[in-house]
């Protein structure tokens, strides 16, 4: 990021997007992670376009160089229902790592979730924990129920990438139940 450009942030609801905006976020996704494949051709990941979803963006001028996506799910717990922010694909350019792009994003998502919905929900691995958790993350130890590969795989118990973490939504961190989850859905 150079210094002479200010970072702007900002949030979009998923049907909003522009076409343009959508292509800029499927180029950031590709150049931040190379490797995976569905972000060579989709323009999301999970779910068709809607009103539940999310996209944090963090520019300089014209050029998008950070993201994080944002879904809202009604989730199961022994509790009873809970709405949840669901983060994934946060990300930043590789030419801006470590220059706080992905931290502003995660903090413009986290003021979202605590308008809008009980708690934030990711899953991460060890490589990322403690950036989230210097964010107000904390890990949880829960079994996970949700759909494998998509809205019409099998129901599984898992915790993909190794790590389950929350946000403070419009509900604190002591009022997280204990006990089974079912996400009602895939993971982000």
């Amino acid at each position: 990021m150079d210094r002479d450009n200010t970072m702007d942030v900002t949030c979009t609801i998923e049907c909003d997007l522009s076409d343009r905006m959508a292509e800029d976020i499927r180029q950031l996704q590709q150049a931040a992670f190379p490797t995976a494949e569905e972000f060579l051709t989709q323009r999301w990941w999970h779910t068709p376009l809607s009103d539940n979803e999310r996209w944090v963006g963090a520019r300089t001028g014209d050029k998008l160089i950070g993201s994080v996506r944002l879904l809202f799910r009604t989730i199961t717990t022994p509790a009873g229902e809970l709405v949840v922010g669901g983060l994934g694909n946060v990300c930043s350019h590789p030419d801006c790592r470590g220059q706080g792009v992905a931290s502003a994003c995660m903090r413009a998502a986290a003021e979202v979730i605590e308008r809008e919905a009980d708690f934030g929900f990711l899953f991460c691995g060890e490589t990322v924990r403690d950036f989230y958790a210097k964010l107000g993350w904390q890990t949880v130890s829960n079994v996970f129920w949700m759909l494998e590969g998509g809205s019409d795989g099998p129901r599984v118990s898992d915790t993909p990438h190794g790590y389950a973490m929350i946000h403070p939504g419009r509900q604190s961190m002591d009022d997280w139940p204990k006990g089974e989850i079912d996400l009602n859905g895939p993971d982000w």
